[in-house]
């Protein structure tokens, strides 16, 4: 299986994350040593467990602007008003380009 792995370096050493195992952060000398460790941390770890998917029953909550989700479906003036502000985003564009 392969695990994608943040390398970042920071003044004198190298630091890698593991990025679905946040747990696993390593600092080094070089790249390739931290590279080494998280591989070994990452073995160390699943060698002692297994993955498991579980089922929850439960249910997402409502997104908080879903009762507002299609109240301008039957509008008639909403084409009207997409088209104002299309106009007036490139008036923005044309008169912030100039300052």
């Amino acid at each position: 299986m392969t695990y994608d792995v943040l390398v970042t370096r920071k003044v004198d050493k190298f630091i890698a994350r593991v990025r679905q195992w946040p747990v696993i952060v390593v600092e080094g000398e070089s790249e390739a040593e931290v590279l080494r460790q998280a591989q070994a941390d990452l073995q160390a770890l699943l060698a002692g467990g297994r993955i498991i998917q579980l089922e929850l029953d439960a249910k997402p909550e409502a997104h908080p602007w879903q009762p507002f989700a299609g109240m301008f479906a039957d509008d008639p003036d909403w084409e009207a008003f997409q088209e104002s502000m299309h106009q007036y985003q490139e008036e923005v564009d044309r008169t912030g380009a100039e300052e």
